[in-house]
């Protein structure tokens, strides 16, 4: 395989899984949000958490 091929092929390897990653993490604000949760940044991480208010009961 020619370096050019290799280049190209983990390029669209990267380009694919931070697509992924963007998408999952918009299903998960969007169902997070959809149950009247806030959705943020956890204090001193990079991780995001959904913050549900104690008075809001979940139904399934």
């Amino acid at each position: 395989m020619s370096e050019k091929t290799k280049v190209f092929l983990y390029t669209l390897l990267l380009i694919a899984i931070l697509i992924t990653s963007f998408i999952y993490s918009n299903n998960e604000k969007e169902s997070c949000e959809s149950i009247g949760g806030a959705y943020s940044r956890q204090s001193m991480t990079w991780s995001y958490e959904c913050i549900i208010p104690s008075s809001t009961q979940v139904k399934p």
